[in-house]
């Protein structure tokens, strides 16, 4: 069973149906819930059915009668029911953690959907003043978050520097004070030797409160802008974070505590969605216990029950599974399954699969976050079979044999439905996954709907069909990425043009063949005709050899190498003469390289077939 879908896409999606609304100017905050869901709705339709036209075009055979969607009813439901059970698993829980925040579209995102750019920036040094007189010089690259500092720390080792431990500072421009703390986070031979510590903006410095039990201060709203609150100078409340850096770095010279300003290059995290730079903000938020889930998908991964091609890609999925964190899998977006989650007044959390099992005594409000995509997604390999329920299909095709897909997908769904797999169903998935490589844009970036740097593959196949894009995506190496070149898809098209006339030559002189006669024997056929044959075997032997491993490129290869070199270049000039000239050779030399270019173009045609399907037919 091929498996066709699609997935809702709620970031991505969202994001495009408001920029699409917007241009039609209609502004999507002011649109109710159910007005967006509508609008979303039919925009997933007609893209949804786009995506579908150019698999058919491309001549893709899954079971399309079987196609599904993450968000249809009976996947929805599948992902309720689990939500609900692994809840009660304790492997969903909802706690106060430090998340990537996109300020643009307003909602968590996990670690795998941040893009870190280098980028010119600044190194900040100055002076936080000591309470009993002094000072002590720290740098940063975000003076504009030292209003929700909760200490300074230094490594306790710190020659230099450790007699300052146990000191009061106090943040600049205001009267706040804080402590100097000891902690070994605080590298000597980085900066100055002494860090703020930001819990509440800062992952680093999240993990340095904990240990010193720091309470953390937002000081951010979740727009980036600077919050109203007591600790932040009501100068910059309101303020853009980065137009309230630019005052607070003035105010700070203006105060003398400035000592240098560097340039530097700075690993910047950007919301790959929402293309702009993310904030961490301490937020309650829902969370998977992934490291519970990984220790089967370790184990088998190391016992072959999944298998790896290339091979060295289990490497990357082992290590990012060994150090997995919890999966934040709550998001603020309208666009998705609404997370299955009630409170009541006391703030006790109700999660239930159906409203009808919540206590009518209570008045309860709904969880307005939806879930992951990925979460939905990772259920695909059972839900689409009909889970939770026991259905022929799901008994009969889980765990399938094989799942090819992007590289860039390993983290995001491979190992997930391998989690979601193991825990649900007892067994993997799937048996081998297979990578293949990226079709990048001609700069080398990853094509996206967002960035709006894709190449629709229907223009493509207009131009040139869709045999010459399937048969120029067929010789990129097994797991290696391609720049898009329309050039090389145009050299595809003259192996569509080279087998169409070694057919047409062919053909021509099959005029008068009946290939429903009795076949002349191998053994009395003419030397060339038994020798093209003998190659036709080899190569059908190497091609099936490489089709069992998955290794599309080699297979590829092997049938070029023969139908070029040794059918065209060798075999149709050895036997010219026998059809120009038959009165130079005995009866059955016209016959024999009849029978002969009969099969051997055939079985090319054949070999071709998975390849190039539409020439082929027809």
């Amino acid at each position: 069973l091929w498996q066709p879908g699609t997935d809702h896409a709620s970031i991505a999606t969202q994001l495009l149906v408001e920029r699409e609304l917007s241009k039609n100017g209609i502004n999507p905050k002011k649109l109710s819930k159910q007005e967006l869901l509508s609008y979303a709705h039919k925009w997933k339709e007609e893209k949804g059915n786009q995506i579908v036209n150019q698999l058919h075009v491309l001549g893709v055979t899954p079971a399309w009668s079987r196609s599904r969607f993450t968000m249809d009813e009976g996947l929805s439901r599948a992902v309720i029911k689990l939500f609900v059970q692994m809840y009660n698993d304790n492997l969903i829980y909802k706690a106060r953690r430090l998340v990537n925040w996109c300020p643009k579209q307003q909602t968590t995102i996990s670690d795998l959907e941040i893009e870190t750019r280098e980028e010119q920036g600044k190194f900040y040094y100055f002076n936080y003043p000591l309470k009993n007189g002094g000072e002590i010089e720290i740098a940063t690259t975000r003076p504009e978050t030292m209003f929700g500092d909760k200490a300074i720390a230094i490594h306790p080792d710190n020659e230099r520097l450790k007699h300052l431990i146990g000191n009061t500072a106090i943040i600049p421009l205001t009267d706040i004070e804080i402590p100097v703390i000891a902690d070994e986070h605080a590298d000597p031979e980085k900066g100055t030797g002494a860090v703020k510590i930001t819990p509440a903006h800062d992952q680093d410095d999240w993990v340095v409160g904990q240990r010193h039990n720091l309470e953390p201060l937002c000081i951010l709203t979740p727009d980036a802008k600077m919050l109203d609150v007591l600790q932040v100078p009501t100068k910059y409340h309101g303020l853009d974070r980065y137009e309230a850096r630019k005052l607070i770095v003035k105010d700070i010279e203006a105060a003398g505590l400035m000592i240098k300003i560097e340039d530097k290059i700075i690993p910047t995290p950007y919301s790959e969605r929402g293309n702009c730079v993310i904030e961490y903000m301490i937020r309650d938020e829902w969370f998977v216990d992934a490291k519970k889930l990984a220790v089967s998908a370790m184990e088998v991964a190391e016992n072959g029950k999944l298998e790896f091609i290339p091979e060295h890609r289990k490497n990357l999925y082992m290590s990012w599974l060994k150090d997995i964190h919890e999966w934040s899998i709550s998001r603020q977006l309208w666009w998705g399954h609404q997370i299955p989650a009630w409170y009541d007044e006391q703030g006790n959390i109700y999660v239930v699969e159906d409203e009808k099992q919540l206590p009518k005594d209570k008045k309860l409000v709904r969880d307005e976050s939806c879930l992951d995509t990925w979460f939905s997604s990772a259920l695909w390999p059972f839900s689409t079979l009909g889970w939770p329920d026991k259905t022929p299909e799901l008994d009969k095709y889980y765990p399938t044999d094989l799942l090819i897909t992007g590289t860039d997908l390993i983290f995001f769904w491979v190992a997930r439905m391998v989690m979601m797999g193991m825990y649900t169903m007892g067994d993997v998935p799937f048996r081998t996954v297979s990578f293949h490589g990226m079709v990048r844009d001609s700069k080398g970036q990853k094509m996206s709907k967002t960035k709006g740097n894709g190449t629709d593959p229907l223009e493509v196949i207009e131009k040139y069909g869709a045999d010459a894009l399937r048969y120029w995506v067929a010789t990129t190496p097994i797991g290696q990425d391609v720049k898009y070149s329309e050039d090389d898809v145009k050299r595809g098209s003259k192996l569509l043009t080279k087998l169409w006339n070694a057919t047409k030559y062919v053909l021509i002189n099959l005029q008068d063949f009946n290939n429903k006669s009795t076949p002349i024997e191998i053994d009395n056929r003419f030397i060339e005709d038994r020798w093209i044959l003998f190659e036709l075997n080899n190569t059908i032997d190497k091609v099936r050899k490489y089709i069992d491993k998955y290794d599309i490129f080699n297979a590829r290869a092997t049938i070029d190498m023969f139908f070029y070199d040794v059918f065209c270049d060798q075999y149709l000039e050895f036997i010219k003469d026998r059809f120009w000239t038959p009165e130079n050779y005995n009866s059955e030399s016209k016959s024999s390289a009849q029978w002969t270019l009969w099969e051997v173009l055939y079985d090319i045609i054949r070999l071709y077939a998975p390849f190039i399907p539409f020439i082929t037919e027809e």
